[in-house]
């Protein structure tokens, strides 16, 4: 069996401490959950928490991450003007406004910045529409990040380079794996890895609640159903057997996986779940088409 060694918590704590940032500076604007997981991501892999500062408008939340972490907080153009990298952690409807007091600001810095956005379903071309000829990547990253799991796509936008892509690559490797897609694909992203897990969350519900209505305790019922998908997903990311041949390897003939898998099969659960995510895929294209900044 053949085991990849691409997750950043295989790795040495210090693996961040590349050429890619090195001596660098990173700005966050805002401290909600995808901003706090970056924060504690880089701080934890031993990015220096003095060359990380916060923008947040909640002055308890700001303070909070700052006694936490040691990092600083200054107003957005401050940040503008100090730091190399700005991750822009805002929900979609406030970023037309933290867009344009950017742009004041990176007119008078004077020198280039990367600005990596993480806001659902706005795309790079309308960053740089109000920004100008700016570096921007995009990501679409996940709730699992939250814990150090996260899977996040990237996407360069017109005025980014390959050594812009390696940077943001760097940082969202603090909190899960990364993966590198043009951006027409971030709506089948969204409706996949962004949304699901709480397809998986659904999934561990009817589990448990399939173990209660067979006996078990209810906090039994739920540890069983979330190890064995913990353990199935280690398992499976540490081989290179198509899924196909993982499913056989635990349905004998006859046997009771198999039982179960001829319900599922029959009741179309696969289809089901393939109906689902092409809804969340229409719906994301929807939302990317109304999104403006």
């Amino acid at each position: 069996m053949k085991r990849h060694t691409r997750s950043p918590h295989s790795q040495s704590p210090n693996h961040l401490m590349t050429q890619s940032l090195r001596g660098m500076s990173i700005g966050v604007i805002g401290a909600g959950n995808m901003g706090r997981a970056l924060i504690n991501g880089l701080v934890t892999n031993s990015f220096p928490p003095s060359h990380l500062v916060i923008v947040e408008s909640d002055r308890q939340r700001g303070q909070a991450v700052r006694r936490r972490y040691h990092v600083g907080v200054a107003s957005l153009p401050e940040v503008a003007r100090r730091c190399d990298v700005l991750i822009l952690a805002v929900k979609p409807q406030d970023l037309r406004g933290v867009l344009l007091e950017l742009r004041k600001a990176l007119r008078a810095r004077g020198k280039r910045m990367l600005v990596v956005s993480i806001a659902a379903g706005v795309q790079t071309i309308s960053i740089e529409r109000i920004l100008g000829r700016v570096p921007v990547v995009r990501v679409m990253p996940n709730l699992p990040a939250t814990v150090g799991c996260g899977m996040a796509a990237l996407a360069k936008g017109r005025f980014a380079a390959s050594a812009d892509l390696r940077v943001a690559k760097a940082i969202f490797r603090s909190v899960g794996e990364v993966v590198e897609l043009p951006e027409r694909d971030f709506d089948a992203v969204t409706a996949l890895s962004g949304s699901g897990p709480a397809y998986f969350f659904l999934i561990f519900q009817a589990l448990r609640d399939a173990g209660i209505h067979c006996g078990l305790p209810k906090g039994v019922a739920r540890r069983l159903a979330i190890q064995t998908a913990k353990g199935s997903a280690a398992l499976a990311s540490q081989t290179d057997e198509e899924l196909e041949k993982l499913i056989a390897r635990v349905a004998s003939k006859k046997g009771t996986t198999e039982a179960a898998l001829t319900v599922f099969r029959r009741d179309g659960l696969t289809r089901i779940l393939q109906r689902g995510v092409r809804a969340a895929v229409k719906r994301s294209r929807e939302l990317s088409r109304s999104a403006s900044v």
